[in-house]
């Protein structure tokens, strides 16, 4: 056995479906696939990751921000479960990174956002993306992550064999050379990984949150998604609001994070 994972409530599992895109429905909440998309956007700094997935043609959910509390309660859950799962035994996963958002990792040395890895190599699925790292995680015993067939009761993409690692674990990252078939792994433009690393995850202690964030954010967030989903520039002020906002909800996380 790989993992050492305690039963998660109704809650949790009903997020972690929701965060994997095990979705039904009509709801414009409830019914988004991709709602990764932002939910991984809000713990970015800036607004580049949210415009570099809309000139990927991908989809900015403004539905997402219309709760805040209900956004407060995925986070709140989705830590919970991480509490929960831990490895028994070290492991390596393997994910295809867009360049853009490695950045932030590899200066920062830690996971940004939640991070889905894979025991079954670089999926093709992920080459999706303009400019792209190779990262190869190796997760030594102990340490946060969710081996997602494993704790969900169905899991609706068995074939990513998906292990994920929640933010703000750190990482000891090492550049290595590219194999021949790693430089033939290519993104959306047909272009080879810009570069590869090792990461070597430490462990995780979280803890219950305290603090809160105000609504304001929200609306401009929303306006925000609304433009870059039809190729517009945002509004400074808007810009401004957002990222103020979405610095206060990353900090009330890192507290929760040693």
């Amino acid at each position: 056995m790989q993992y050492m994972n305690q039963y998660l409530n109704n809650q949790e599992k009903l997020w972690l479906r929701y965060y994997i895109g095990d979705v039904s429905g009509t709801d414009p909440f409830w019914s988004e696939p991709k709602a990764y998309l932002v939910l991984n956007s809000l713990l970015y700094d800036s607004i580049e990751t949210e415009i570099s997935r809309t000139k990927e043609g991908k989809f900015l959910n403004p539905a997402i921000l219309d709760d805040v509390d209900r956004l407060l309660d995925f986070y709140d859950n989705m830590f919970s479960a991480f509490r929960k799962c831990h490895t028994e035994n070290g492991i390596i996963t393997y994910r295809v990174e867009r360049y853009a958002d490695f950045m932030p990792i590899l200066n920062g040395k830690h996971t940004v956002s939640f991070t889905s890895t894979s025991t079954g190599g670089f999926l093709d699925a992920y080459r999706d993306r303009k400019g792209i790292t190779l990262v190869k995680f190796s997760i030594p015993e102990n340490v946060s992550c969710i081996d997602v067939a494993e704790v969900l009761d169905f899991y609706a993409k068995p074939e990513e064999k998906e292990v994920l690692l929640p933010p703000f674990i750190s990482l000891s990252l090492t550049e290595i050379p590219m194999t021949e078939n790693e430089l033939s792994i290519t993104d959306s433009d047909g272009k080879s990984p810009v570069n590869s690393y090792n990461a070597v995850c430490s462990a995780l202690n979280t803890r219950e949150r305290t603090g809160n964030i105000s609504h304001d954010g929200a609306g401009a967030g929303r306006r925000i998604y609304k433009a870059l989903n039809n190729g517009l520039t945002p509004k400074e002020n808007d810009i401004e609001i957002y990222t103020y906002w979405k610095r206060n909800l990353q900090a009330i996380y890192k507290n929760c994070c040693t």
